[in-house]
């Protein structure tokens, strides 16, 4: 068996509504969120495209503007005048005020040399070259001003450059403003995504401003140096899960600056946790609500089932009046009625069944009942059984007919509940006679051995009721019984409007003979050697004569049936063995040694009417001595 068997078929039902649902429900939370997640993806995607654009956008601006502020300063007068003088430190006190005007971070005076006249920054550095002034001051002298992002004291700035003119460039005007986390901050204002600068160097990666929490920064590994001039995406770990991409702001040989733009799963995620949520409170409220709903259709379902499964066991146990009650309109419902049609076809065969129980044997009305009814019949070996009431015509006219009547149904009811316990067929009653026999319609090999059970429950089941009679003052009735073996023709015999299944032979004949034969030896129970040789071994039976009976020239032994051998006593069996020698001497025609057994029986059993009768016998053949062909044999009259 299963181990996931279902005992009720409710239950059943409860698994699959909740497991079909559950399945269902996890199926589209699954879809939902992959789905979510992708389109999440991709508006991340989305959002550090068009903020990478936005940044390019915002320095393009602020290149602009710084651009016009440098022109304004490099047309001021004062400071041409002041650049006149070639004193270092006058000319380097001008450029710090005009750094301050504009709020510049780096201001630096070159030559048309390259060469570096002043730095607010660093007064010191006055006489050098600049790495990068060469290419801004070309690219200036190529479109009047330049514009670059560089590395100042190791940090990202933003410089113009634009000529002082007099009226030929006669020096050129650098001022920048750093990219630090202000300006990070203002992006971040307008597009919600985190920020980065970082300067990668042969020596690696530094951080110099992000809009990140320090603790959430993270240096550029190897894996991001790849990505530097690509347009691609790539994941970064800081305290949760980062879609990243790089822009490149500028690019030399010694250094890169690059701003990485992030945007954080958990926060992008965040709306979508929050339906997660939402979905799981509002599935688990689902499953609650489809579990009840579940129940109540299991219940609606198996409820009826379960009345007709009542229904079916009330059947098998011989209710066939049972009936369910199902009101609905549906197949069920359907059912229901035909199952109450069935209950009603089965009352009625069972009513048919048992009237005609009354009429003929159980086992006869199965075969009725079971297969097609024709008239034939078959050659079977049975066991037949015939019993008769002694003196019963005499007793009839002694007594009113109802309480005759009812004297011998109480008889003929208590002999057939006999019968029928030993599985016995009942063919007719002929008045007082029952006519018996095993074998038929159902093969039965022990058919001999129920017969002479039933013969002797019979006699007993008679003396019980004797001791009730005797009470009442009734009638004390005896019974003989006679049983043979052999072939006979059973079957449903005579006519195709009227038959009944009946049995007729020799066989059926001889049985018949036997019981009027108990009269002559003065037994109730007589069998004949056929009977005899399938039951030697469990019944006690004591051989009385070879006869020959009306209308058949072979001669038959008859026995007379004791008990059972493991009932009997030691003086039934003792009675048999003397019984044997006094009737083999008889034969032999030794009557003194006979009429001496016979007499030592009469005197333990002086009621065994066959010993007397056998001393009858041997009296008259002492007077008139049997012919020398003599062959023991009785012949009985009709």
């Amino acid at each position: 068996m299963s181990r996931f068997a279902f005992r009720h078929f409710r239950n059943r039902l409860l698994f699959y509504f909740v497991g079909l649902f559950a399945l269902t429900l996890t199926s589209i939370f699954v879809f939902v969120d992959r789905v979510f997640q992708q389109n999440t993806e991709a508006a991340i995607r989305n959002e550090l495209i068009v903020t990478e654009r936005v940044f390019s956008r915002l320095l393009q601006e602020r290149s602009g503007q710084l651009t016009q502020w440098a022109i304004a300063l490099s047309g001021d007068f004062a400071f041409k005048a002041v650049m006149a003088t070639h004193d270092h430190d006058t000319l380097l006190s001008a450029l710090l005020n005009l750094s301050k005007r504009v709020g510049a971070d780096a201001a630096m005076l070159v030559s048309v040399d390259y060469e570096l006249l002043a730095d607010v920054a660093h007064p010191e550095d006055a006489g050098e070259r600049l790495f990068f002034a060469a290419d801004m001051i070309r690219q200036a002298e190529e479109d009047g001003t330049a514009s670059t992002l560089t590395m100042i004291d190791h940090r990202p700035y933003q410089l113009v450059t634009v000529p002082i003119l007099a009226p030929d460039p006669i020096a050129w005007l650098c001022i920048g403003f750093k990219i630090d986390k202000g300006v990070l901050e203002q992006l971040k204002q307008l597009t919600q995504l985190e920020i980065g600068i970082l300067s990668l160097g042969k020596t690696g990666s530094v951080l110099h401003a992000s809009t990140l929490m320090p603790g959430e920064n993270v240096a550029l590994d190897n894996d991001w140096q790849q990505a530097i001039g690509k347009a691609s995406f790539f994941e970064t770990y800081q305290n949760n899960p980062y879609l990243s991409r790089l822009l490149v702001l500028h690019k030399q040989d010694e250094f890169s600056i690059v701003a990485l733009i992030q945007r954080s799963w958990h926060d992008a995620l965040d709306d979508f946790y929050r339906l997660r949520w939402l979905m799981m409170l509002i599935a688990l409220a689902g499953m609650v609500i489809v579990l009840l709903i579940s129940v109540w259709l299991a219940g609606t379902v198996s409820r009826p089932m379960q009345l007709l499964v009542n229904g079916v066991r009330a059947i098998g146990l011989g209710d066939y009046h049972h009936k369910v009650q199902l009101a609905a309109s549906d197949e069920i419902g359907e059912l229901g009625r035909a199952f109450n049609e069935m209950s009603g076809q089965l009352a009625e065969k069972e009513k048919i069944r048992n009237l005609l129980g009354k009429v003929v044997s159980p086992a006869v009305v199965n075969e009725l009942m079971n297969s097609e009814v024709r008239l034939g019949g078959e050659l079977r070996e049975i066991t037949a059984l015939f019993s008769d009431l002694a003196g019963f015509t005499s007793i009839a006219e002694s007594m009113q007919p109802e309480p005759l009547v009812a004297l011998l149904n109480d008889y003929l009811t208590q002999m057939s509940n006999e019968i029928n316990a030993n599985d016995g067929v009942i063919d007719k009653f002929i008045g007082d006679a029952i006519v018996a026999f095993w074998g038929a319609p159902v093969i039965e090999e022990r058919h001999a051995v129920l017969a002479l059970k039933s013969a002797l429950a019979m006699q007993h089941a008679l003396a019980q009721l004797r001791l009730h009679w005797q009470v009442l003052g009734l009638p004390l009735l005896a019974m003989r019984i006679g049983v043979n073996t052999g072939p006979a023709i059973v079957g449903n015999m005579g006519s195709v409007d009227r038959m009944d299944y009946t049995m007729m032979g020799d066989t059926v004949n001889l049985a018949a003979r036997l019981e009027g034969a108990n009269k002559v030896y003065g037994t109730d129970i007589l069998l004949s050697e056929y009977t005899y040789a399938q039951v030697s071994d469990v019944f006690l039976c004591r051989e009385l004569d070879k006869v020959r009976v009306q209308g058949k020239r072979q001669s038959v032994r008859v026995y007379q049936l004791l008990g059972e051998h493991k009932q009997v006593d030691s003086a039934d069996k003792a009675l048999c063995e003397v019984f044997a020698e006094a009737l083999s001497e008889f034969r032999q025609c030794r009557w003194a040694r006979a009429e001496k057994l016979l007499l030592s029986i009469l005197r333990d059993h002086r009621d065994d009417a066959v010993s007397r009768l056998y001393l009858d016998r041997l009296q008259a053949y002492r007077v008139t001595p049997p012919d020398a062909s003599w062959d023991g044999i009785y012949d009985l009259q009709k």
